[in-house]
């Protein structure tokens, strides 16, 4: 049985695109990020703006985690910037969040950032190389820079390893973390747009024809979820595992769910109009079910979109659409 999804609320804060998308751990809240250097906390409960955070000089937000630093995931943040800084705030007593510290990780852009709970480090990704911050102190002292865009960061082994993916070569390196050094290097069979990693597997928007699932560390193909891509753009991608389901960026108006253990395309998520960029998705399962969220890449005023379970079917036509 797989659910069926309904627009709950729909967010026109942004300006410009939307880059980036993360929702807390708890589920309660989202921040949305874009190329307007604009980043807005909204109230998953109520589709309401909670607050709002401008940095021109940073450039546009190319990048945001959340840091688990308690049980409820909720007290800090983390953003990438065009400028390579990344910027933390933090909030006590459910105040608003205030800027905490920042600091420059990369020559060039932020392309992706990831949190590890289990030692609160920070990763990087950016300049073609990748960075890991212990309490905003560089662990890398010298990181070893390739001639490819490092395209995402993943902890892995429950943090003693760092994945990093590069998009043109579809090169994947694996590092150890304490002491820094590659564990192995190995290479997809397309260019990396963008990943998600769901346990011991690597799923890899190919740029081509889809999502491949690599199992890792031999990164052999074990599974694809084939969909048309017009247009030469990374898109996201997430994982809703317990609903058994993949949501996938797309470059035509819509977002793509699929069935993660066939493999099965399961319908769309229509958020914009023909043309339009919904490269930015997300997802999160609670008690109350799975909730996902898209967003649109507009050079005028963008859209976030969140979408929550209305009912649960049996099946959906192969052309089926969430409206």
């Amino acid at each position: 049985m797989l659910p069926k999804f309904s627009n709950k609320f729909t967010m026109t804060r942004h300006t410009k695109e939307v880059n980036a998308l993360a929702v807390s751990a708890q589920g309660a809240l989202l921040l949305t990020g874009g190329n307007d250097a604009r980043i807005a906390l909204w109230s998953l409960a109520s589709g309401e703006m909670m607050q709002e955070i401008n940095v021109h000089a940073a450039g546009y937000i190319s990048a945001i985690t959340w840091m688990d630093v308690d049980d409820r995931g909720e007290t800090m943040f983390a953003f990438g910037s065009s400028d390579g800084n990344i910027q933390l705030y933090e909030r006590l007593n459910d105040a608003l969040f205030e800027f905490r510290s920042s600091t420059i990780a990369h020559s060039g852009a932020i392309e992706s950032l990831a949190w590890d709970a289990n030692h609160r480090r920070l990763a990087s990704a950016g300049d073609g190389s990748a960075q890991v911050l212990d309490t905003f102190t560089p662990v890398v002292s010298q990181p070893e820079k390739q001639p490819y865009i490092a395209r995402t960061v993943h902890f892995y082994d429950k943090g003693a390893s760092l994945l990093v993916s590069y998009l043109e070569s579809g090169d994947v390196l694996c590092y150890s973390i304490e002491p820094w050094d590659l564990k192995w290097q190995k290479k997809v069979q397309s260019r990396i747009g963008n990943t998600a990693l769901d346990g011991n597997y690597l799923l890899v928007s190919n740029l081509k024809d889809g999502v491949d699932k690599y199992a890792i560390p031999t990164l052999q193909r074990v599974q694809s979820f084939t969909h048309v891509i017009l247009d030469n753009i990374p898109l996201q991608i997430s994982v809703a595992k317990q609903s058994g389901l993949i949501v996938v960026g797309g470059d035509d108006g819509f977002a793509r769910i699929f069935d993660y253990i066939s493999g099965a395309y399961r319908g769309q998520l229509l958020h914009g109009s023909r043309g339009d960029r919904i490269t930015p998705v997300a997802s999160y399962e609670g008690r109350s079910g799975c909730v996902l969220v898209t967003a649109s890449c507009l050079s005028r005023h963008s859209s976030v979109k969140v979408w929550g379970e209305s009912e649960v079917v049996s099946e959906f036509l192969i052309h089926g659409s969430y409206v």
